[in-house]
């Protein structure tokens, strides 16, 4: 202990010295150069005294030195122990770290942090967040907090301008968390699919602006990313499809073969069953392109790969197609289920064998038709309506307003492919009749010659008293038949049970009601709807006539005209009912007798447990 402090002393002492002789040697520098400088002063100074004062004397220029041997004397003097402290203080102050220095912030996270005063704690400004995170000097904790805890990616932040996060009210910028802006994404999607939107909507300035207006923190996803996630949901949708036909016993199927505008074949699957609620449930299963030539094979091939990918090839009871001979021959080989015309389908076939016999008529009405279907000629239809308006009803200068409300109609145009349009097209001619009998005088009196030769090719188009008659009849004609469409072509309900009865009634309805026609269009229409009717419905499927027995509004069949035939379609179903009956007690013997084996074999371990635990007690 003595050595040590011996040597410790002794090298304070070291210390000491080496401070006196720096400390001597920095002082003698100084007044050296002062000195210098103070001499010519000094003899300045003297030479002015000494004119004062003639007994002034000089001091010794060496009083400087005499000051600094007294300072190395003081510098002995001092404390050790007091220096030793001095020392130490002044070591550990050379050995703390540098004072931290700031680098310019050039993170995209510092848009959403900012630091404290010594900056050692970056303080996130997320509204409602406040989170104290240290500062090391790198921005990878910060980033993590804001991607895991507030959904802030890079490039959503780099979206985000710094002028708006000041400007902006709490964090109306800061993008949703991954849960919520979930949730939205499949609520667009929900959207776009439900509503058969097309994927570019998403990129629609309005479309934008309105999700915005709701909410302008969600990022809305672009026609890619929505085309990859409708991919996804649909292939979830699909096995969740999958899962809920399992469930199913019983499905009948629509086939609905189609071209599309440009002349594309497809072949569209839809099938329908009855849900535990007894609700009818139904549901697109394929739209698909048919491969050439779309034959009868094609098809086939096309049913047996889809019946099997979704597991129903043993569940199909019925299938419901058009009439067409690929649609028919393919269904019929496949031997599944059992094919049904679709009455509406068969229904419109019948109603164009009469329009046939007015095919004139109906070409004349279509060259007017798109004759007025023109945006000039639109325009001066309308003037017309509103014309006769002002003269037939307008009595009052009060009712003037009603004019500017008035809705002014157009002319429906004949579409093959879509049913009733014929008629539709009729019924609009009948209505606008006056006004474009208004347009054809007016443009005829015009002194421009255009415009007279547009009202002589109006004159031409332009129905004949008898025409007009024709028109009127065949609309009375057609009206039962456009009933009985949107009837048959219910989805919320099932058809098969009035689809007989209907057919029945459209036929006694043309004997009957429409005998008295005038003129011999109407009748020659009437007479080949008819004949068509009696030629595609004579034979009507035992099927269809179950159905309708077990339909409450026509059990009695009345519709049947032979009583052989309504007993013969009660006795088979009397006799289906019996089979179902014993299959059914069958099932449940065989289940009952399950439930006692196994019940026995539950007994049997029961009762062995009971032994051996009693054996275990006695023992």
């Amino acid at each position: 202990m003595a050595t040590t402090t011996r040597s410790k002393r002794k090298q304070m002492e070291q210390m000491t010295k080496e401070a006196e002789e720096n400390l001597i040697q920095e002082v003698i520098e100084v007044n050296e150069s002062d000195l210098d400088s103070n001499t010519e002063t000094s003899h300045l100074v003297i030479q002015e005294e000494s004119e004062i004062d003639p007994d002034y004397e000089v001091e010794d220029s060496h009083v400087l030195l005499q000051d600094i041997t007294t300072l190395s004397v003081d510098i002995s003097n001092i404390n050790i122990d007091d220096l030793e402290a001095e020392f130490l203080e002044i070591s550990k102050q050379s050995k703390q770290p540098p004072i931290k220095t700031t680098r310019p912030k050039t993170s995209w996270v510092w848009k959403f942090f900012e630091l404290n005063k010594d900056n050692s704690k970056a303080l996130c400004q997320i509204s409602g967040c406040s989170k104290m995170l240290k500062w090391c000097g790198s921005p990878s904790s910060l980033s993590t907090h804001l991607s895991g805890t507030h959904g802030i990616t890079k490039d959503i932040a780099m979206k985000c301008n710094e002028e708006e996060l000041k400007n902006s009210p709490g964090s109306s910028i800061i993008p949703h968390n991954y849960p919520v802006q979930e949730s939205l994404t499949k609520n667009v999607i929900g959207f776009v699919v439900g509503t058969v939107q097309p994927l570019s909507i998403v990129e629609n300035p309005d479309f934008i602006k309105m999700i915005n207006g709701f909410d302008n923190r969600y990022k809305i996803p672009c026609t890619k990313t929505l085309k990859d996630r409708i991919s996804k949901t649909f292939e979830v949708g699909k096995d969740t499809l999958k899962n809920q036909l399992t469930q199913v016993e019983y499905i009948s199927l629509t086939l609905d073969a189609w071209s599309s505008p440009a002349h594309l074949p497809y072949l569209g699957v839809t099938a329908h069953w009855i849900t535990s609620d007894f609700e009818p449930y139904e549901v697109l299963l394929s739209i698909e392109e048919l491969p050439y030539p779309h034959g009868a094979t094609e098809i086939q091939e096309h049913l047996i790969d889809l019946f099997y990918e979704w597991g129903i090839e043993s569940k199909i009871t019925a299938v419901v197609t058009d009439n067409g001979s690929n649609v028919k021959k393919a269904c019929n080989e496949i031997g599944i289920g059992e094919r049904i015309p679709c009455s509406a389908h068969t229904l419109q076939l019948s109603i164009g064998k009469g329009l046939d016999k007015i095919k004139l008529l109906v070409d004349k009405c279509k060259r007017l038709i798109i004759f007025l279907a023109g945006d000039k000629k639109k325009q001066q239809l309308k003037e017309s309506q509103i014309h006769l308006y002002r003269q037939e009803i307008l009595q009052d200068d009060e009712l003037e307003k009603e004019v500017e409300n008035l809705i002014c109609l157009d002319v429906i145009k004949v579409n093959n492919t879509r049913w009733n349009s014929t008629l539709y097209a009729f019924q609009r001619l009948i209505i606008l009749k006056s006004a474009i009998a208004m347009l054809k005088t007016t443009l005829m009196n015009n002194t421009n010659l255009n415009i007279c030769k547009e009202g002589e090719k109006l004159e031409e188009l332009y129905p004949t008293v008898y025409e007009w008659k024709v028109i009127k009849e065949m609309i009375k004609l057609l009206s039962p038949f456009e009933a009985a469409t949107r009837l048959l072509s219910g989805v919320k309900y099932p058809t098969i049970g009035f689809t007989y009865p209907c057919i029945c009634n459209l036929k006694d309805r043309l004997e009957t009601d429409f005998t008295s026609l005038e003129t011999m269009d109407a009748k020659h229409c009437r007479n080949a709807m008819l004949e068509d009717l009696t030629l595609r419905w004579n034979y009507p499927q035992e099927l269809c006539l179950k159905g309708s027995f077990f339909d409450p509004r026509f059990k009695s069949l009345d519709f049947i005209n032979s009583q052989e035939e309504c007993n013969n379609i009660v006795n088979q179903l009397k006799e289906e009912f019996m089979i179902f009956k014993h299959n059914e007690q069958s099932d449940i013997s065989i289940i009952s007798e399950k439930n006692t084996d196994e019940l026995r074999t539950e007994m049997a371990s029961f009762w062995k447990k009971k032994e051996y635990q009693s054996c275990t007690n006695k023992g």
